[in-house]
């Protein structure tokens, strides 16, 4: 009987953690988007320059998170077939 083989693929069946950590990821960035919009008002900034701003690095920090969530689904896929 060997138990390093639960250990082993203890970390390629692991799901839950990584999609947790990516939806802490997109949490703070909304907080980090709240925080500097108030910040960004507040000195007289054009509400239209803030918002198209914010629109452009929360779409590119969603398309990152995204493919980070595609890639740990691949790699868990990948690994299925060679599991005993």
């Amino acid at each position: 009987m060997n138990s390093f083989t639960g250990y082993k693929n203890r970390r390629s069946t692991s799901q839950v953690m990584p999609r947790v950590f990516l939806l802490l990821q997109v949490l703070i960035m909304l907080l980090l988007s709240y925080i500097s919009y108030k910040i960004l008002t507040t000195i007289g900034v054009p509400q239209n320059f803030i918002y198209v701003t914010l629109l452009l690095v929360n779409l590119y920090f969603l398309s990152k998170l995204f493919f980070k969530c595609k890639n740990i689904v691949k790699r868990n896929n990948f690994g299925r077939g060679y599991r005993t």
